[in-house]
Protein backbone atom coordinates (compact mmCIF):
# COMPACT_ATOMS: atom_id res chain seq x y z
CA UNK A 1 0.00 0.00 0.00
CA UNK A 2 3.06 2.31 0.96
CA UNK A 3 4.14 2.03 -2.64
CA UNK A 4 1.02 2.51 -4.54
CA UNK A 5 0.65 5.25 -2.62
CA UNK A 6 4.08 6.43 -3.47
CA UNK A 7 3.18 5.51 -7.02
CA UNK A 8 0.66 7.74 -6.95
CA UNK A 9 2.27 11.28 -5.67
CA UNK A 10 5.08 10.77 -8.00
CA UNK A 11 2.65 9.92 -10.87
CA UNK A 12 0.44 12.93 -9.91
CA UNK A 13 2.98 15.77 -8.73
CA UNK A 14 5.28 17.74 -11.24
CA UNK A 15 8.62 17.46 -11.63
CA UNK A 16 10.44 20.09 -9.01
CA UNK A 17 11.66 23.64 -10.36
CA UNK A 18 14.72 24.75 -11.28
CA UNK A 19 14.23 28.06 -10.76
CA UNK A 20 16.35 29.43 -7.70
CA UNK A 21 14.88 30.73 -4.98
CA UNK A 22 16.14 34.00 -5.61
CA UNK A 23 14.54 34.25 -9.11
CA UNK A 24 11.47 32.97 -7.14
CA UNK A 25 11.39 36.23 -4.49
CA UNK A 26 12.44 38.50 -7.57
CA UNK A 27 9.62 37.41 -9.43
CA UNK A 28 6.86 37.34 -6.46
CA UNK A 29 8.22 41.10 -5.37
CA UNK A 30 7.30 42.19 -9.11
CA UNK A 31 3.80 41.20 -9.25
CA UNK A 32 3.25 42.85 -6.04
CA UNK A 33 4.84 46.02 -6.41
CA UNK A 34 3.19 46.06 -9.69
CA UNK A 35 -0.59 45.45 -8.51
CA UNK A 36 0.49 48.24 -5.80
CA UNK A 37 1.03 50.44 -8.23
CA UNK A 38 -2.13 49.60 -10.18
CA UNK A 39 -4.03 50.13 -6.63
CA UNK A 40 -2.19 53.69 -6.16
CA UNK A 41 -3.56 54.78 -9.64
CA UNK A 42 -6.45 53.10 -8.95
CA UNK A 43 -7.37 55.26 -5.88
CA UNK A 44 -6.31 58.45 -7.28
CA UNK A 45 -8.44 58.34 -10.36
CA UNK A 46 -11.43 56.99 -8.05
CA UNK A 47 -11.62 58.62 -5.14
CA UNK A 48 -10.67 55.87 -2.82
CA UNK A 49 -12.67 52.94 -4.37
CA UNK A 50 -15.65 54.77 -5.57
CA UNK A 51 -17.27 53.59 -8.95
CA UNK A 52 -16.28 52.49 -11.84
CA UNK A 53 -13.64 49.87 -9.79
CA UNK A 54 -10.15 50.65 -9.70
CA UNK A 55 -8.64 47.37 -10.76
CA UNK A 56 -10.00 44.29 -12.23
CA UNK A 57 -9.33 40.45 -10.83
CA UNK A 58 -7.80 39.14 -14.15
CA UNK A 59 -4.38 41.68 -13.37
CA UNK A 60 -3.44 38.73 -10.86
CA UNK A 61 -3.02 36.62 -13.47
CA UNK A 62 -1.57 38.55 -16.21
CA UNK A 63 1.11 39.53 -13.54
CA UNK A 64 1.76 36.06 -12.71
CA UNK A 65 2.63 36.33 -16.75
CA UNK A 66 4.38 39.15 -16.83
CA UNK A 67 7.20 38.68 -13.51
CA UNK A 68 6.71 34.49 -13.50
CA UNK A 69 7.06 33.87 -17.55
CA UNK A 70 8.26 36.76 -18.91
CA UNK A 71 9.32 35.18 -21.90
CA UNK A 72 5.76 33.62 -22.80
CA UNK A 73 4.43 34.99 -25.84
CA UNK A 74 1.17 35.57 -23.41
CA UNK A 75 3.07 38.08 -21.94
CA UNK A 76 4.38 40.20 -24.14
CA UNK A 77 2.91 43.75 -24.58
CA UNK A 78 0.32 43.64 -27.32
CA UNK A 79 -1.11 40.33 -26.10
CA UNK A 80 -1.51 41.89 -22.59
CA UNK A 81 -3.19 45.00 -23.83
CA UNK A 82 -4.64 44.27 -26.54
CA UNK A 83 -6.08 41.01 -25.45
CA UNK A 84 -7.71 42.51 -22.26
CA UNK A 85 -9.14 45.38 -23.99
CA UNK A 86 -10.41 43.24 -26.79
CA UNK A 87 -11.75 40.69 -24.31
CA UNK A 88 -13.47 43.40 -22.24
CA UNK A 89 -15.00 45.10 -25.27
CA UNK A 90 -16.39 41.73 -26.54
CA UNK A 91 -17.66 41.17 -22.90
CA UNK A 92 -19.85 44.24 -22.54
CA UNK A 93 -21.17 44.00 -26.13
CA UNK A 94 -22.25 40.42 -25.70
CA UNK A 95 -23.77 42.01 -22.33
CA UNK A 96 -25.67 44.07 -24.19
CA UNK A 97 -27.08 42.14 -26.78
CA UNK A 98 -27.72 38.60 -25.19
CA UNK A 99 -29.91 38.96 -21.85
CA UNK A 100 -29.67 35.28 -21.34
CA UNK A 101 -26.67 34.41 -19.24
CA UNK A 102 -26.56 30.90 -20.08
CA UNK A 103 -25.88 31.62 -23.58
CA UNK A 104 -24.13 34.82 -23.03
CA UNK A 105 -21.08 33.46 -20.60
CA UNK A 106 -20.23 30.76 -23.30
CA UNK A 107 -20.40 33.18 -25.74
CA UNK A 108 -18.80 35.83 -24.89
CA UNK A 109 -15.74 33.52 -23.77
CA UNK A 110 -15.86 32.14 -26.85
CA UNK A 111 -16.01 35.07 -29.79
CA UNK A 112 -13.30 36.98 -26.78
CA UNK A 113 -10.93 33.69 -27.72
CA UNK A 114 -11.56 33.75 -31.18
CA UNK A 115 -10.48 37.92 -31.33
CA UNK A 116 -7.34 36.91 -29.58
CA UNK A 117 -6.68 34.65 -31.78
CA UNK A 118 -7.41 37.12 -34.99
CA UNK A 119 -5.59 40.13 -33.81
CA UNK A 120 -2.30 37.79 -32.63
CA UNK A 121 -2.84 38.52 -29.13
CA UNK A 122 -4.00 35.53 -27.01
CA UNK A 123 -3.65 36.30 -23.30
CA UNK A 124 -4.92 33.29 -20.75
CA UNK A 125 -5.99 35.84 -18.37
CA UNK A 126 -8.24 38.21 -20.66
CA UNK A 127 -10.65 35.56 -21.15
CA UNK A 128 -11.51 35.71 -17.08
CA UNK A 129 -13.09 39.67 -17.96
CA UNK A 130 -15.21 37.58 -21.19
CA UNK A 131 -16.65 36.17 -17.95
CA UNK A 132 -16.25 38.47 -15.26
CA UNK A 133 -18.27 41.66 -17.42
CA UNK A 134 -21.04 38.94 -18.11
CA UNK A 135 -21.42 38.01 -14.54
CA UNK A 136 -21.07 41.19 -13.33
CA UNK A 137 -23.62 42.80 -15.84
CA UNK A 138 -21.42 45.59 -16.96
CA UNK A 139 -22.99 47.47 -20.22
CA UNK A 140 -21.15 50.78 -19.95
CA UNK A 141 -18.27 50.74 -22.79
CA UNK A 142 -16.02 53.40 -20.73
CA UNK A 143 -14.89 50.43 -18.21
CA UNK A 144 -13.02 49.35 -21.16
CA UNK A 145 -11.04 52.21 -20.99
CA UNK A 146 -10.49 52.24 -17.22
CA UNK A 147 -9.92 50.19 -15.41
CA UNK A 148 -9.43 47.51 -18.44
CA UNK A 149 -7.06 49.47 -20.18
CA UNK A 150 -5.16 51.94 -17.38
CA UNK A 151 -4.17 48.73 -15.54
CA UNK A 152 -3.00 46.81 -18.21
CA UNK A 153 -0.45 49.60 -19.90
CA UNK A 154 0.52 50.38 -15.91
CA UNK A 155 1.09 47.02 -15.43
CA UNK A 156 2.98 46.59 -18.43
CA UNK A 157 5.08 49.39 -18.10
CA UNK A 158 5.91 47.81 -14.08
CA UNK A 159 6.90 44.89 -16.07
CA UNK A 160 9.09 46.97 -18.41
CA UNK A 161 10.78 48.47 -15.45
CA UNK A 162 11.06 46.13 -13.10
CA UNK A 163 12.09 43.27 -15.31
CA UNK A 164 15.01 45.18 -17.16
CA UNK A 165 15.98 46.87 -14.13
CA UNK A 166 16.62 43.19 -12.15
CA UNK A 167 18.15 41.47 -15.19
CA UNK A 168 14.96 39.79 -17.29
CA UNK A 169 15.17 42.20 -20.58
CA UNK A 170 11.33 42.95 -20.53
CA UNK A 171 9.55 43.08 -23.85
CA UNK A 172 11.45 39.18 -24.48
CA UNK A 173 13.98 38.99 -27.49
CA UNK A 174 15.43 36.01 -27.55
CA UNK A 175 18.77 35.46 -27.20
CA UNK A 176 21.05 35.06 -29.94
CA UNK A 177 23.48 31.56 -29.16
CA UNK A 178 27.02 32.60 -30.25
CA UNK A 179 29.15 30.47 -28.72
CA UNK A 180 28.94 27.86 -31.47
CA UNK A 181 32.27 26.78 -33.94
CA UNK A 182 31.73 27.43 -37.73
CA UNK A 183 30.95 23.46 -37.69
CA UNK A 184 28.55 23.29 -35.03
CA UNK A 185 26.74 26.44 -36.58
CA UNK A 186 26.43 25.27 -40.03
CA UNK A 187 25.02 22.00 -39.03
CA UNK A 188 22.71 22.63 -35.84
CA UNK A 189 21.38 25.88 -37.45
CA UNK A 190 17.14 25.30 -36.89
CA UNK A 191 15.84 26.74 -40.12
CA UNK A 192 12.40 28.70 -39.54
CA UNK A 193 10.56 26.48 -42.32
CA UNK A 194 11.42 23.40 -40.07
CA UNK A 195 10.15 24.85 -37.39
CA UNK A 196 6.89 25.85 -38.72
CA UNK A 197 6.51 22.16 -40.59
CA UNK A 198 7.03 20.64 -37.09
CA UNK A 199 4.39 22.83 -35.43
CA UNK A 200 1.86 22.70 -38.05
CA UNK A 201 2.07 19.03 -37.32
CA UNK A 202 1.97 19.28 -33.96
CA UNK A 203 -1.53 21.54 -34.38
CA UNK A 204 -1.65 23.39 -30.63
CA UNK A 205 -0.57 26.63 -29.00
CA UNK A 206 2.26 26.57 -27.21
CA UNK A 207 3.16 29.26 -24.56
CA UNK A 208 7.18 29.67 -26.22
CA UNK A 209 7.77 31.63 -29.14
CA UNK A 210 9.58 30.15 -32.27
CA UNK A 211 12.66 31.77 -32.09
CA UNK A 212 12.87 30.64 -28.54
CA UNK A 213 12.30 27.16 -29.57
CA UNK A 214 14.91 26.96 -32.29
CA UNK A 215 17.05 28.59 -29.61
CA UNK A 216 16.52 25.81 -27.38
CA UNK A 217 17.01 22.94 -29.37
CA UNK A 218 20.40 24.68 -30.77
CA UNK A 219 21.30 24.97 -27.20
CA UNK A 220 19.96 21.27 -26.49
CA UNK A 221 21.83 19.94 -29.73
CA UNK A 222 25.22 22.15 -28.88
CA UNK A 223 25.13 20.37 -25.39
CA UNK A 224 25.13 16.80 -26.73
CA UNK A 225 27.18 17.87 -29.89
CA UNK A 226 30.31 19.09 -27.39
CA UNK A 227 29.92 16.12 -24.50
CA UNK A 228 29.91 13.25 -27.38
CA UNK A 229 33.20 15.47 -29.22
CA UNK A 230 34.78 15.69 -25.51
CA UNK A 231 34.38 11.85 -25.28
CA UNK A 232 36.25 11.30 -28.78
CA UNK A 233 39.90 11.04 -28.08
CA UNK A 234 42.71 10.68 -30.50
CA UNK A 235 43.01 6.92 -30.24
CA UNK A 236 39.62 6.08 -31.04
CA UNK A 237 39.90 7.96 -34.77
CA UNK A 238 43.72 7.50 -35.49
CA UNK A 239 44.84 4.71 -38.01
CA UNK A 240 46.67 1.99 -36.36
CA UNK A 241 48.90 0.52 -38.83
CA UNK A 242 51.23 3.17 -39.62
CA UNK A 243 54.18 2.56 -41.53
CA UNK A 244 57.82 4.17 -40.38
CA UNK A 245 60.74 4.17 -41.59
CA UNK A 246 63.91 4.54 -39.79
CA UNK A 247 66.53 7.61 -40.07
CA UNK A 248 69.23 5.46 -41.69
CA UNK A 249 66.52 3.88 -44.25
CA UNK A 250 68.07 4.40 -47.91
CA UNK A 251 65.55 7.18 -49.64
CA UNK A 252 64.61 4.42 -52.02
CA UNK A 253 62.94 2.44 -49.39
CA UNK A 254 60.93 5.14 -48.67
CA UNK A 255 60.14 6.10 -51.83
CA UNK A 256 58.78 3.00 -52.83
CA UNK A 257 56.57 2.84 -49.68
CA UNK A 258 55.14 6.18 -50.07
CA UNK A 259 54.63 5.53 -53.88
CA UNK A 260 53.10 1.68 -53.46
CA UNK A 261 51.59 1.82 -50.62
CA UNK A 262 50.05 5.51 -51.58
CA UNK A 263 50.54 7.06 -48.40
CA UNK A 264 51.15 10.87 -48.25
CA UNK A 265 53.56 10.84 -44.97
CA UNK A 266 56.12 8.29 -43.46
CA UNK A 267 57.13 8.87 -39.50
CA UNK A 268 61.15 9.16 -38.79
CA UNK A 269 61.37 6.54 -35.67
CA UNK A 270 64.50 5.35 -33.85
CA UNK A 271 65.23 1.41 -32.74
CA UNK A 272 62.69 1.98 -29.85
CA UNK A 273 59.81 3.47 -31.90
CA UNK A 274 60.29 7.07 -30.68
CA UNK A 275 59.34 9.81 -33.35
CA UNK A 276 62.15 11.96 -34.42
CA UNK A 277 60.54 13.66 -37.64
CA UNK A 278 58.92 12.98 -41.07
CA UNK A 279 59.18 12.75 -44.15
CA UNK A 280 56.77 13.60 -47.18
CA UNK A 281 56.99 14.09 -51.22
CA UNK A 282 57.25 17.72 -50.46
CA UNK A 283 60.38 16.88 -48.45
CA UNK A 284 61.75 14.55 -51.72
CA UNK A 285 60.81 17.58 -54.15
CA UNK A 286 62.65 20.25 -51.83
CA UNK A 287 65.44 18.19 -51.69
CA UNK A 288 66.24 17.02 -55.15
CA UNK A 289 68.18 19.62 -55.97
CA UNK A 290 67.77 19.36 -59.84
CA UNK A 291 67.24 21.26 -62.96
CA UNK A 292 63.02 21.87 -62.42
CA UNK A 293 62.56 22.09 -66.08
CA UNK A 294 63.19 18.62 -66.18
CA UNK A 295 60.01 15.91 -65.76
CA UNK A 296 58.82 14.88 -62.74
CA UNK A 297 60.16 11.50 -63.05
CA UNK A 298 63.46 12.64 -64.41
CA UNK A 299 63.33 14.91 -60.98
CA UNK A 300 63.16 11.71 -58.73
CA UNK A 301 65.39 9.50 -60.84
CA UNK A 302 68.07 11.75 -60.55
CA UNK A 303 67.55 12.04 -56.50
CA UNK A 304 67.56 8.53 -56.53
CA UNK A 305 71.08 8.17 -58.12
CA UNK A 306 73.19 6.35 -55.93
CA UNK A 307 75.97 8.96 -55.01
CA UNK A 308 79.38 8.55 -57.15
CA UNK A 309 82.18 9.91 -54.48
CA UNK A 310 83.61 13.71 -55.20
CA UNK A 311 81.25 13.96 -58.35
CA UNK A 312 78.01 13.84 -56.54
CA UNK A 313 76.92 14.77 -52.75
CA UNK A 314 73.05 13.98 -53.08
CA UNK A 315 71.50 12.64 -50.10
CA UNK A 316 70.25 8.82 -50.15
CA UNK A 317 68.98 8.52 -46.63
CA UNK A 318 65.98 9.29 -44.85
CA UNK A 319 67.42 11.24 -42.02
CA UNK A 320 68.90 13.29 -44.17
CA UNK A 321 65.75 15.24 -45.76
CA UNK A 322 63.28 14.23 -43.34
CA UNK A 323 61.37 17.38 -41.29
CA UNK A 324 62.26 17.83 -37.80
CA UNK A 325 61.07 18.31 -35.09
CA UNK A 326 57.91 17.08 -35.95
CA UNK A 327 54.45 17.75 -34.35
CA UNK A 328 53.21 14.98 -32.25
CA UNK A 329 50.09 14.23 -30.14
CA UNK A 330 49.27 12.12 -27.50
CA UNK A 331 46.62 8.91 -28.03
CA UNK A 332 44.86 10.40 -24.72
CA UNK A 333 44.25 13.77 -25.53
CA UNK A 334 41.19 15.13 -26.92
CA UNK A 335 40.13 15.05 -30.24
CA UNK A 336 39.52 18.67 -30.20
CA UNK A 337 43.02 19.47 -29.90
CA UNK A 338 43.66 18.65 -33.46
CA UNK A 339 41.92 21.58 -34.81
CA UNK A 340 44.06 24.03 -34.05
CA UNK A 341 47.20 21.69 -35.01
CA UNK A 342 45.29 21.58 -38.14
CA UNK A 343 43.75 24.67 -39.03
CA UNK A 344 46.46 26.74 -37.55
CA UNK A 345 49.81 25.30 -37.89
CA UNK A 346 49.29 23.74 -41.52
CA UNK A 347 50.10 20.33 -40.90
CA UNK A 348 48.34 17.49 -42.77
CA UNK A 349 49.68 14.53 -40.62
CA UNK A 350 50.18 13.99 -37.09
CA UNK A 351 52.13 11.08 -35.37
CA UNK A 352 50.12 9.60 -32.55
CA UNK A 353 52.39 8.33 -29.28
CA UNK A 354 51.87 6.80 -26.09
CA UNK A 355 52.46 7.42 -22.71
CA UNK A 356 56.02 6.11 -23.46
CA UNK A 357 56.55 8.18 -26.37
CA UNK A 358 56.61 5.41 -29.04
CA UNK A 359 54.51 5.38 -32.19
CA UNK A 360 50.83 4.41 -32.01
CA UNK A 361 49.37 5.78 -34.89
CA UNK A 362 48.66 8.45 -37.51
CA UNK A 363 45.76 10.92 -37.95
CA UNK A 364 45.27 12.74 -40.96
CA UNK A 365 43.04 15.63 -41.79
CA UNK A 366 40.78 13.06 -43.64
CA UNK A 367 40.92 11.14 -40.38
CA UNK A 368 39.96 14.37 -38.32
CA UNK A 369 36.98 15.49 -41.10
CA UNK A 370 35.32 11.88 -40.78
CA UNK A 371 35.54 11.77 -37.31
CA UNK A 372 33.61 15.53 -36.99
CA UNK A 373 31.51 14.73 -39.86
CA UNK A 374 30.28 11.47 -37.86
CA UNK A 375 29.98 13.34 -34.79
CA UNK A 376 27.26 15.53 -35.73
CA UNK A 377 24.68 12.50 -35.67
CA UNK A 378 24.51 13.27 -31.90
CA UNK A 379 21.49 10.87 -32.01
Amino acid sequence: MKQLFKQFITFALPEATSVSWLERFRSVLGVALALLAIIGLGFFLTSYGSAPPWIVASMGASAFLLFILPSSPMAQPWAVIGGSCVSALVGVTCTNLVHEVAFLIPLSVGVAILAMFALRCLHAPAAALALLIPLSGLTDFHFVLFPVLGNAVLLVLCAILYNSLTGKPYPHRPKKVSNFSPVEKRENQIEDEEIDTVLASYNQVLDISKADLANLISQVEHGAYQKKLKSMLCKNIMTTEVLYVGMDSPLEQAWKLLRHRHVKALPVTDSTRRVLGIITLEDFIKSSAVDFHQTFGQRIKGFMRTAVPGLNSLPNAVGQVMSKPVRVISQDRNMLDLAEIFCGDGHHHIPVINANQQLVGMITQSDFVKAIDQSIDIR
